[in-house]
């Protein structure tokens, strides 16, 4: 792959010089992402599993919990060292999980009768959730956003997003510094970049060096969280960090094609065609021109929040339990993925919008899931990941006709952006 050395040259120098540049390319967007893909890259076929717990006594609950693992569907053991590295690291939260939940369920039985001697009515239970968003899983990386949270009493709970990063043909756990090994450089690319993205932030008032201090201090131990996406890497700023808990997580992308002289060789080119997990409420930035392209979902009441390059939507339907997912094609286009539990007929709907018109737009509600268990399965579900969007698995909703509800079927990402059938594999979700 040929690296922009020119305009990777003059991106140094003016980052050098403190000036926040705004690249500039001769060609469109799309040409520039097309320099970053790898059409020989293999997808990997995950699946997520999730388990539900809820503990209490007979004067009622005391902890509830979930936590998350990522495995191979069908026969892991074909996929050698990255399915042993990820069937390890389900099993270190699975005891992690475990150790947290006789501690707190115990930790909570002492502060109820505590509040009760004191007088106290109100006695929440304690909680602890960890939840995993795949960003990447081909034959080169395999990419976890982990979203973790704790409740132990007070006023609010606290939450964090961290990364976990593996070399899928070795399945050695990355550091940051065997992706990005120019540790000066990213320190100035990311500052210039929160900068843009945020410039109202807390820390970017008053001349607080805040943000730029804790980059340097982060980038410099390897501690700042991350993820390494299909097009570039993700880093994450949670609560307390650089800002107060209200402000929530910050996140910036650094793009292979906006950097390429800060990447290892190896790892800055993703899949052609990629589909990334998107964390709700967070941030994501998908694309170099323009520079502030960023998409999030969110829920309101009655409505579903699509927010991308500067253009709000509010889709007024009633939905929860939203699993998006974000498409990028080779050819440039992006499409939005919503599974969500419609609250109208209880019933679990693929929501598609359109992130390449200059308006928002939902282009269709389709009867399909990527839930693979039982929806009305509530102590442990499993969701299929989807990681190559020309051929996915998801599970038919649909009451009769050609294909009952609880089929598997085979899809892809439709000419129009909408979900194509394959066919259909015959196994029940």
């Amino acid at each position: 792959m040929k690296k922009k050395t020119v305009f990777a040259l003059a991106l140094c120098a003016a980052l050098s010089t403190g000036i926040t540049p705004v690249p500039q390319f001769d060609a469109p967007a799309v040409l520039a992402a097309e320099a970053y893909a790898d059409a020989s890259l293999q997808y990997l076929p995950l699946m997520k599993r999730t388990r539900y717990f809820a503990d209490g006594d007979q004067s009622g609950p005391l902890f509830v919990s979930h936590w998350t693992g990522v495995d191979f569907t069908g026969r892991a053991g074909i996929y050698g060292d990255i399915a042993t590295a990820l069937a390890e690291n389900t099993r270190k939260e699975m005891l992690n999980a475990d150790a947290a939940r006789a501690e707190m369920t115990s930790d909570a039985a002492q502060e109820r009768a505590s509040r009760k001697a004191d007088g106290g009515t109100f006695y929440g239970p304690f909680e602890r959730t960890r939840d995993i968003f795949v960003r990447r899983a081909d034959s080169r990386v395999v990419s976890l956003l982990e979203l973790g949270s704790s409740y132990t009493g007070g006023v609010h709970g606290s939450y964090g997003s961290g990364g976990t990063n593996f070399d899928a043909r070795t399945g050695k756990q990355l550091a940051l510094s065997d992706v990005c090994p120019d540790k000066e450089g990213l320190i100035a690319a990311i500052i210039a970049q929160m900068g843009f993205d945020y410039p109202d932030a807390s820390f970017m008032q008053n001349g607080s060096t805040l943000m730029q201090d804790m980059v340097r201090q982060m980038v410099s131990d390897g501690s700042i969280p991350w993820t390494l996406d299909a097009r570039g890497v993700s880093f994450y700023f949670n609560p307390y960090l650089i800002a107060s808990y209200a402000e929530g997580i910050f996140t910036t992308t650094i793009l292979f094609s906006e950097h390429p002289e800060l990447f290892a060789e190896e790892y800055c080119a993703g899949p052609a065609n990629y589909a990334m997990e998107l964390q709700p409420y967070l941030v994501t930035r998908l694309s170099d021109s323009p520079r502030d392209h960023r998409l999030m979902v969110s829920g309101g009441v009655n409505e579903l929040v699509i927010t991308f390059g500067g253009v709000n939507l509010s889709d007024p339907v009633a939905v929860k339990d939203i699993h998006p997912v974000v498409v990028g094609l080779e050819d440039g286009r992006h499409y939005l993925y919503v599974d969500c539990l419609q609250e109208e007929g209880n019933v679990r709907m693929i929501r598609v919008y359109d992130l390449n018109r200059p308006e928002l737009d939902c282009i269709g509600v389709q009867p399909l899931t990527l839930l693979a268990s039982p929806t009305d399965r509530d102590d442990d579900k499993e969701w299929y990941v989807m990681t190559d969007p020309m051929d996915f698995p998801a599970t038919s909703m649909e009451q009769g006709g050609i294909h009952p509800a609880g089929t598997r079927l085979r899809c892809r990402v439709g000419s129009d952006g909408r979900i194509e059938i394959i066919g259909a594999e015959g196994a029940q979700g």
